[in-house]
């Protein structure tokens, strides 16, 4: 059929749905560093135990969750970047956004290295010893290079310009779209909630990370659950008889 036709199908390019420019390959790495960064130990050393001096070690994931905050706004901040659909958006709130993440993640990594160095004096009051771990200076070279990525990119959404046809001239707020935001909120709490009570459940509240993450996954599907939800029930007032 192909022979008859003379016709070839056009085979899909790979990666097709990212945009591969140099900045943003940097940010994808940086991204990708710091998400294995998120998971490894921020602070390693020795300390008395139970059976003498044991090898402790302070993990992202531990404390705070500030290991957990770190490998959320990291991957989104490079998924943003990376992306075709948020890269080549013509909201400059979309297109700022990773900027703002990699701030975000700046202030984390901060904050993680202060809980890293109160645990280690921690470990030397009890007559122990440690210092900062790989992990953590994985973090801030991952980080470097978002910020890296980000600032190349900035100037173009800084001097944005403003187009007749722009998105955000013909958009209308509906009460249906106040009442499906208003769902998704309570829909997020109901859900953190929840996710926060099960990871209690399962790891008990010794693992802060779990806990962080148990509240994000779960405030993320609450808020689809509460949307979706009042979505549906606006379409049965709208037309009753598809609900039949």
């Amino acid at each position: 059929m192909q022979e008859w036709m003379r016709w070839q199908p056009t085979k899909g390019r790979r990666f097709s749905s990212l945009v591969l420019a140099p900045a943003r390959i940097v940010v994808g790495v940086g991204a990708g560093m710091a998400v294995v960064a998120g998971f490894m130990p921020w602070a390693e050393g020795t300390a008395p135990g139970h059976a003498g001096w044991e090898a402790v070690f302070f993990s992202g994931v531990g404390g705070a969750g500030d290991g957990v905050v770190l490998v959320i706004v990291s991957a989104l901040a490079g998924i943003a970047t990376l992306h075709r659909t948020p890269a080549t958006s013509r909201a400059r709130s979309v297109r700022l956004a990773p900027a703002v993440l990699v701030l975000l993640a700046v202030m984390t990594w901060l904050n993680g290295y202060r809980a890293a160095m109160v645990e280690i004096a921690g470990w030397e009051r009890r007559g122990g010893s440690g210092g900062i771990a790989p992990g953590l200076w994985l973090a801030a070279a991952g980080i470097a290079l978002l910020a890296a990525g980000s600032i190349v990119l900035l100037p173009e959404v800084i001097r944005w310009q403003h187009h007749s046809d722009d998105p955000a001239d013909n958009v209308k707020v509906r009460p249906s779209d106040v009442a499906m935001v208003v769902a998704g909120v309570a829909g997020a709490f109901a859900g953190m909630a929840a996710g926060i009570a099960l990871a209690l459940a399962i790891t008990g509240p010794m693992i802060v990370g779990a806990i962080a993450l148990g509240a994000v996954f779960g405030g993320l599907l609450g808020a689809y659950a509460g949307a979706a939800i009042t979505r549906r029930l606006i379409d049965l007032l709208r037309n009753p008889d598809r609900g039949a």
